[in-house]
Formats: structure tokens, sequence, C-alpha cells
């Protein structure tokens, strides 16, 4: 395994289930294992600290030069984060489309953990695209960049939506040339097969795929059965979740039950993803 991918572990960036109890995700839906890459800014503490000062702050006039500051100052602190960026810079200097760009981007918030920190080891400009499509640069706002080359620097792929959605409209609005996407990690969803039909070109430091979790196993970072379970997951998100709610019909009366999942379950109850006769299927219990 490479250093990011143990360190998804060891942070718990990425965090895989127990197998008779899968996470509850905010669309109502459930699946074996989540991804906050960000936890990679040495540890969830951190992470969650950082989003917090990005919250309270992105639309602050200093805004630009204090995020810069603090995650350079970090880097040079936290021994976690500069392992994670080192090995990530090494890789994108490898590639020509990186050498090649002027600007590097990254889009409101999580994208910031990372793009932030290459651009300045990188020397290259930065641009902070915002969900609204405002770009800001030094903090100035950027109307036109001459059809500059621009490597966007991601936290996660997973269907490029926000890549269709916000960032490459942002980079087209400007004449930017979007050459490069570099993201931590791929989950595998068909987000980069979906950049490459738009001619972009990608890196991904680490993939969710079966190789990872083979290597996961063997490391026994994972069992056998949570291998299965994600194995399957992938395969078919939808016929997980519902046969996992057929063959374990106390787990979704239990979840009603826990505060932490309550509103999640309910959700699955209203919009019911998995097309499920709740009332008849689980028990004959009353489920509203």
């Amino acid at each position: 395994m490479n250093l990011i991918e143990k360190l998804l572990f060891e942070t718990e960036s990425l965090k895989i289930s127990n197998e008779e109890k899968p996470f509850w995700y905010t669309s109502g839906t459930i699946g074996p294992f989540y991804i906050n890459t960000h936890y990679l800014y040495g540890g969830e503490k951190h992470a969650i600290d950082l989003l917090s000062f990005i919250d309270n702050n992105m639309n602050n006039e200093n805004f630009i030069d204090e995020i810069e500051n603090k995650i350079f100052s970090f880097y040079q602190s936290n021994k976690i984060y500069k392992t994670v960026i080192d090995y990530f810079y090494k890789e994108l200097i490898k590639i020509q489309e990186f050498n090649d760009c002027e600007y590097i981007s990254g889009g409101e918030r999580r994208d910031w953990f990372f793009s932030s920190i290459i651009s300045h080891l990188s020397n290259k400009k930065n641009l902070y695209i915002y969900k609204n499509l405002n770009i800001i640069s030094q903090g100035k706002p950027i109307k036109n960049i001459n059809k500059s080359k621009v490597v966007h620097i991601c936290d996660l792929i997973t269907q490029a939506s926000s890549f269709k959605r916000a960032w490459i409209p942002a980079i087209k609005q400007i004449n930017g040339k979007l050459s490069l996407v570099a993201t931590v990690v791929d989950r595998n969803e068909n987000g980069i097969e979906i950049l490459n039909k738009e001619g972009i070109k990608t890196f991904k430091a680490v993939t969710i795929n079966d190789d990872f979790l083979k290597r996961s196993l063997k490391e026994k970072l994972i069992n056998q059965k949570q291998l299965q379970q994600i194995i399957e997951f992938k395969k078919d998100p939808n016929s997980f979740g519902k046969n996992f709610l057929l063959n374990n019909k106390t787990y979704l009366i239990n979840s009603l039950q826990d505060l932490k999942n309550k509103s999640k379950a309910e959700r699955c109850i209203k919009e019911n993803p998995y097309k499920l006769d709740f009332n008849t299927v689980f028990l004959g219990k009353q489920v509203k």
C-alpha cells in the first residue's frame, strides 16, 4: 500500500462499517464505507477546525492570506499532513500537464485543503472557486486568465457532478483551459471516465477498487466479510441496501430509535429509494 492508502485508515478518512451495521448516509441509503478525505489534514479534529475556519471567514477581505498562512504553517508542523502532501506533490511533478500549467484551482471547500498548499509548493497562482462560480486569486476576483492552463486539485472524485455543475463552467467563464484534474481519492464511480470524455487528463493518488481492497485485506485493515460487502455495494449500491434491509429486518426499526441515525432512517422510509413496502415487510410493525 502507498503512504496515502495507509493514512486513509490511520486517520479514519476511510471508515469501514461493522459488517452487521452499515452506515446510514444523509441520502437515506446505507453502505459499508464512507470517505472524508479532508481528515488527512492531521486527523478529524484538525480537519473540522479548518472547515469551521473556512465557514466563518471565507467571505472576509483577508481570507486568502489567512487560510494560506494557516495551511502552510500546519504543513510545516503536522507530520501526517506533510507526509500526504509531499507524496502527492512528488507524483504530480512527474506529470507534464502539471508542470505546464500556470494556475492551480480548488473548489469550495474541501479541495482547498490540498489545492492551497500545492499552489504554494509549486509557486503557481491559486484559484479559489466558490460554489456560486466566483473565483478569487491573491485576494482579488478573477475575470480572465487569457487561455492559461489550469490544474484542478480535489480531495475526492465520485461521479464528477461538482465538475459538471461548477468547476468546469467556472474555469471556462474566466477563459481558462482545464488540462488536468488531480484527486487525492477516486471512489471509482465513473467520475474519472466522465472527465476523460471531456478531454481532461486525470491523476489519482488512491483508487477505491478491487486491488486496493485486496491490499487492505492483506494488511488486515478489513476482514473478508467487509471486503465482500464493499464489492457488492460498489457493484450495485441499490441492491446492496435493499437486500441488507430485507435480510436484517430489525436494523431499520432499531435505527429509528437511534438519535444519531433517526433522521436518515426516516428519510429512507419517506423517499423509499429501495422501493420497499415497509409496513408489510418489517415484521408487521408500523413504520412511519
